[in-house]
């Protein structure tokens, strides 16, 4: 495997960015392009789920570069230290929560495109709509994550991505284990952050009902350095995907041997 210090490069551009691709609002026609992928991914508004006035939760993704891409990116970097983020691509896609494709109950849809690859879920930002505050992120999942591959021509469902508050108790199942529920001894508020991911009964909006739609294959991604410069986290453990050892190492679930009973 190649070092994830390598292939990220995650400090191509600050967020926030779609790093070559568009985000749909709602209302908008989706033709999707053979070219081209489509991520779809929940964002909740629950109770529990540390939201405070217009603030709202958006994921921040990072697409894995290529050999080609990460060389472009030192001969940049060695012509012009001072301004090479913005010779090159960004590959940090961020769609922003406050321009949904649709609503559901308890939050919003968020429809982007983007080049196809391989994306690692770097953590989330906050947006403001009312301060005019886009893309602050507030938590890098830089010790333990997973990432996805995005294919031409379908939508990659990525499910929900859950927020809450580590200070407060939460009504989120997956997170309600998890937070501390009480303030720490910094004072910092800390974030924790899990995937519900989709499954064959899951909303969609419904103009992408006919439309190919499959559900993000997850694997485990071991730490990598903090690009972000936020504050440091990890993902909450995903059954047979991600988990982690006594030591708080990253687990593969579904690179271990399967046991029999």
């Amino acid at each position: 495997m190649r070092p994830v210090s390598a292939i990220l490069a995650a400090a191509l551009l600050a967020t926030p960015a779609i790093g070559g691709g568009h985000q749909f609002v709602n209302g908008e026609a989706v033709s999707l392009q053979p070219d081209q992928g489509y991520i779809l991914v929940r964002t909740l508004q629950q109770p529990g789920g540390a939201l405070r006035g217009t603030v709202k939760f958006t994921p921040v993704l990072y697409r894995v570069l290529s050999n080609e891409e990460i060389e472009q990116s030192k001969a940049a970097a060695a012509a012009d230290p001072e301004n090479w983020t913005t010779k090159i691509e960004s590959n940090v896609v961020e769609p922003l929560a406050d321009q949904p494709y649709a609503k559901i109950k308890d939050g919003s849809f968020l429809l982007t495109s983007l080049k196809p690859g391989t994306y690692i879920f770097g953590g989330s930002a906050v947006t403001n709509w009312a301060t005019k505050s886009t893309g602050l992120m507030t938590t890098s999942l830089c010790m333990g994550t997973v990432k996805f591959e995005v294919k031409p021509g379908v939508v990659t469902d990525l499910g929900a991505i859950l927020n809450a508050r580590d200070d407060e108790p939460t009504d989120i199942p997956e997170l309600s284990h998890v937070v501390l529920g009480k303030s720490n001894s910094t004072g910092e508020v800390l974030y924790d952050i899990a995937i519900r991911p989709s499954t064959p009964a899951s909303e969609i909006p419904e103009a992408l009902r006919t439309l190919p739609v499959v559900a993000a294959d997850y694997r485990a991604v071991s730490p990598f350095p903090n690009y972000a410069g936020a504050t440091i986290s990890r993902l909450v453990p995903l059954a047979g995907v991600l988990g982690y050892d006594a030591d708080g190492n990253a687990l593969d679930l579904k690179a271990q041997p399967a046991t029999s009973q």
